[in-house]
């Protein structure tokens, strides 16, 4: 079983270190100049029967829908409860430590009706941001305990007045 688990983190070691590619120097300063408001709290909620993960600042939420599986993921980084067999989210958790590597931030945009998230790794002195699924970068932010920022843009076209939701997914 060790022997399974070592191979597969060096087989995600690996596709990871083929993968990474230095940001370019003036991504970083759109992304800070776009942010909007750092998210206060990460919910998951059953709304008209779908689940849907709310990402909230004060007294604004924007709503992103996900299918059962995303919503199971990030309920199950939000609570801690690990769920019966490793998700993509726990996996790549497992290669970032083992690399001493950490998520520090992910910003949540929106395009063409589609959630997409930069989610920003650091191992050393060196910083990456790569494109990735809203859902699966909000796992890994909660599970980095690492910041949420929706980009301004993103609030402004997709950010709603906070009403309490009728009833919780889980």
């Amino acid at each position: 079983m060790e022997r399974v688990r070592r191979t597969t983190i060096a087989a995600g070691c690996l596709a990871l270190a083929l993968a990474l590619q230095p940001t370019p120097a003036g991504r970083s300063l759109a992304l800070a100049e776009e942010a909007g408001g750092v998210v206060q709290d990460v919910q998951v909620r059953l709304v008209e029967e779908r689940p849907v993960v709310l990402l909230i600042v004060g007294n604004r939420f924007v709503p992103i829908h996900v299918d059962q599986t995303v919503a199971m993921s990030i309920h199950s980084a939000l609570s801690g409860n690990a769920l019966p067999r490793p998700l993509s989210h726990d996996l790549m958790r497992l290669i970032l430590l083992e690399l001493k590597a950490k998520v520090t931030r992910v910003v949540v945009t929106l395009k063409d009706q589609t959630f997409y998230a930069d989610l920003t790794v650091t191992m050393g002195d060196r910083t990456w941001v790569f494109d990735s699924r809203s859902s699966d970068a909000i796992a890994l932010a909660i599970l980095f305990k690492a910041p949420i920022v929706v980009a301004k843009p993103t609030w402004d076209s997709a950010g709603q007045a906070w009403t309490e939701p009728k009833r919780d997914i889980l």
